[in-house]
This record gives structure tokens, C-alpha cells and sequence, in this order.
């Protein structure tokens, strides 16, 4: 339980948060009308939810061992668990 109040996990998860967050703006810019036309307060409703489920997402899959990377999306175990 400890882990997850290290600067490492506050690192790890706010930085797939942000990310989350900025690809919610951008799918809401890309699918809105205008950038001026845009329901704010929707688009802020959908990023605050999707932070959330960031975060959920970080305390689900955060190992704490160092080998946790928020922009590795390989499938499968990572590679210094395979064997040589």
C-alpha cells in the first residue's frame, strides 16, 4: 500500500493521466464542431471521468519495481522477465 504514495507512482500515474486527459481534448476538438463551438462543460465532464479511470487503471497495473513504464505497450512479459 505504501507504493502507491511514492513519487514514483505520483510520477507514473500522473503521466499517463495527463496523457489521457490531452487525448480527450483532442477527440473532442477533432469531433466537435468548432474549437470555439465546443460544450466545455461536456468536454471537461468527459475528462475528468476518463482521469479517474486513469488513475483506477495506474492502481490496478502499477508493480512497483521499476519496471512499470507508461509509454511501453508491449503485450506479453516484460523483457527482463524472459528467459536469456
Amino acid at each position: 500500500m505504501l507504493k502507491y504514495w511514492s513519487i514514483t507512482f505520483l510520477d507514473y500515474a500522473g503521466e499517463r493521466a495527463l496523457k489521457t486527459i490531452i487525448q480527450a481534448l483532442f477527440a473532442a476538438g477533432v469531433l466537435g464542431e468548432s474549437f470555439l463551438g465546443l460544450d466545455w462543460a461536456a468536454v471537461a465532464s468527459i475528462s475528468a471521468g476518463m482521469f479517474v479511470a486513469s488513475v483506477l487503471t495506474s492502481v490496478l497495473f502499477y508493480r512497483g519495481d521499476g519496471s512499470d513504464n507508461p509509454d511501453d505497450t508491449s503485450v506479453g512479459p516484460a523483457s527482463h522477465d524472459r528467459a536469456a
